[in-house]
């Protein structure tokens, strides 16, 4: 079962967040010297950036060492980097340009720019792949790449990633990313992990605040008609590796067991 939290506003959710991807960190680095973390667009930055940039008590076990961070993206827009709509700008933007100096900085790996002026989403998966591909090993010796952690949002549809309900996309499984042409949501032209990468982490965490969600995580958590959405297919793949950070507003009326620590 997926672990849903539920804190009474923001600033605890942040605190709780930050100690996860912590430990999580921390774990990581013993296995092999590297944290490797995806991450997605929307809102997720800005939360994330809150919960990363707490201070701490200054000891190794409670400082992110973000020089050892290879940090890529969960799904990414096929547009140029600079762009508004950018998940690259956003994250530099909210969170890694906001580091201070003497944490180091991730290694951030960003789809190639040259295939975000002529929207070829396939061209752009295959060469996003073959990222994936060198810092996981060789594909034909790695079924999945195995990420440490990968931070996502969820929609009012119940999409996550760029994974939308009822696309084909959700459905394949010999690719570890793949091209979306007809995104419901501009910019319409994307690339994503697809689901069997994305289920396959060491651990999963969606964060995800206010009332506005409460409609969509009620769907997703208790009813059967929700049992096929995106967000809730990963709880089906992942089950007890994924942890929701989720605030009270959005949580209202969820029947579905909740915690309030980690």
């Amino acid at each position: 079962m997926a672990n849903l939290y539920s804190f009474p506003d923001i600033d605890t959710l942040a605190k709780s967040l930050r100690k996860f991807v912590l430990d999580i960190q921390n774990q990581a680095l013993k296995r092999h010297q590297s944290f490797r973390v995806a991450v997605s667009g929307g809102s997720l930055p800005a939360t994330l950036a809150r919960a990363l940039l707490l201070p701490g008590d200054g000891t190794p076990e409670d400082t992110f060492q973000f020089s050892k961070w290879e940090m890529l993206f969960a799904d990414e827009r096929v547009v140029p980097l600079d762009h508004a709509e950018s998940n690259y700008r956003l994250i530099m933007d909210e969170l890694v340009n906001k580091i201070p100096p003497e944490l180091g900085k991730p290694n951030v790996h960003h789809i190639d720019s040259q295939h975000t002026e002529d929207k070829d989403p396939t061209e752009a998966a295959h060469l996003y792949e073959q990222v994936l591909t060198r810092i996981f090993a060789a594909k034909d010796s790695v079924k999945l790449p195995v990420f440490d952690l990968i931070l996502l949002g969820t929609g009012p549809d119940g999409h996550t990633c760029s994974l939308f309900p009822g696309h084909p996309q959700l459905q394949v499984t010999d690719a570890w990313v793949v091209g979306v042409t007809d995104s419901p949501k501009s910019p319409p032209v994307r690339i994503s992990l697809t689901l069997p990468v994305v289920t396959h982490a060491h651990s999963i965490a969606f964060i995800t605040t206010g009332e506005g969600k409460k409609d969509i995580l009620k769907s997703i958590f208790d009813e059967k008609e929700g049992e096929n959405l995106p967000s809730a297919l990963v709880n089906k793949g992942a089950g007890n590796k994924v942890h929701w950070f989720a605030d009270d507003a959005a949580t209202k009326g969820v029947s579905y067991p909740k915690r309030s620590s980690l």
